[in-house]
């Protein structure tokens, strides 16, 4: 187990605090992953149970909230009836603290005194909140005049807020001058192997299947990165037939992902979206969301504001209270199913990434508007 560039090829000894490469890239951590049905921990009612897949092991955990297992419920929507995974249901109200607990607990282990992360909304709460378990100090840099409630929870937790003037690349250069604390959920290559236990989990849910599809919100990939990667260990372990085809979904208004897919080179000017959580203009892993999403026979996809805002008002009626982030993959659902690239009888999971409390607000301007 080491990580590795994806561009120099340069190895680095896992145990190292070192989130990207000298040559400026991000790192991937390589892991001969042996995993099979057998290896469930049935006593662990939570992602741990599937520990033996990842390279951080519950019994070397110093924070944890149990985290995981959250539902997964059938609805009708769309004139289809799709599965949606609960993940606004974790612990901090995202599923950010499936990557979070990995990247924490992995620093706390090899020596780093105190956290740093650059964020504005709800990674800063799940570093925030694992930082305040394991009695560490956590430092958030986010951008100056950002009042959110995400930040307002980050503080609770006791976080040490770092407004920073700019553009959030200034922001990210900040919490990355403390380089060996630095657990940037865009960098950090331990990140998506917790993300990845959101794909074990379907899958038992599921029967130990993979379903046909899965829709996610996208922003910086990790989401995507995570599920694609999780069901690629399932598959090489013969614990499935078949990968899901993923459909990574990204605003009109902040769609870098979605451009890159398509080869589009022209100009690129982000606009301000209600999906927050997706506003990352510059992803460093685009290519690499690029090809493994393409790798599953899914694609990218952007919607418009209005489309959001109307998959937000029918969902939220259907008892899934989530923030406008998690909309656009349920917006981008019913669209694929009315252009027939997904199939009102295939088993289509929608992951619901953030919970509708973190953005109150703007829920409810958009359901009375």
């Amino acid at each position: 187990m080491y990580f590795e560039c994806p561009i120099c090829k340069k190895v680095y000894n896992y145990g190292q605090l070192v989130w990207k490469c000298q040559c400026g890239s991000y790192l991937n951590l390589v892991q001969d992953v042996k995993f099979s049905k057998a290896d469930i921990k049935a006593d662990k009612l939570n992602m741990w149970r599937y520990d033996e897949a990842y390279p951080v092991k519950y019994n070397e955990l110093a924070a944890t909230y149990n985290e995981g297992m959250t539902p997964l419920i059938d609805i009708e929507f769309g004139g289809a009836k799709p599965k949606v995974k609960l993940d606004y249901l974790m612990p901090t109200g995202s599923f950010k603290d499936r990557g979070v607990v990995m990247v924490v607990n992995y620093l706390k282990k090899y020596g780093a005194d105190f956290i740093t992360e650059d964020s504005s909304g709800n990674a800063a709460a799940s570093v925030g909140a694992y930082c305040a378990l394991a009695d560490i100090k956590a430092k958030i840099f986010v951008p100056a005049g950002n009042s959110s409630g995400k930040i307002m929870q980050t503080a609770a937790y006791g976080a040490e807020i770092n407004p920073i003037e700019g553009t959030r690349d200034q922001v990210a250069t900040a919490a990355q001058q403390f380089v060996e604390s630095y657990s940037g959920h865009n960098w950090h290559p331990l990140f998506c192997h917790g993300i990845k236990s959101i794909a074990y989990e379907i899958w038992e849910q599921s029967g130990y299947i993979a379903p046909d599809v899965i829709v996610t919100p996208c922003g910086g990939g990790s989401l995507a990165l995570g599920i694609i990667r999780g069901f690629k260990e399932l598959l090489e372990n013969g614990e499935v037939d078949k990968l899901p085809r993923v459909y990574a979904v990204q605003p009109k208004n902040c769609n870098p992902i979605v451009r890159y897919f398509n080869g589009d080179k022209s100009e690129f000017s982000p606009e301000p979206t209600i999906a927050e959580g997706t506003a990352i203009a510059f992803p460093v892993k685009a290519k690499e969301i690029s090809g493994q999403v393409l790798s599953t026979k899914g694609a990218l996809v952007d919607l418009t504001e209005d489309e959001i805002k109307a998959a937000l008002k029918i969902v939220c009626k259907k008892g899934v209270y989530i923030e406008p982030t998690s909309a656009i993959a349920f917006a981008a659902f019913e669209k694929l199913i009315a252009g027939g690239q997904i199939g009102k009888n295939e088993n289509t999971v929608i992951i619901a990434s953030g919970n509708g409390l973190k953005a109150a607000g703007t829920v409810n301007e958009i359901m009375e508007g």
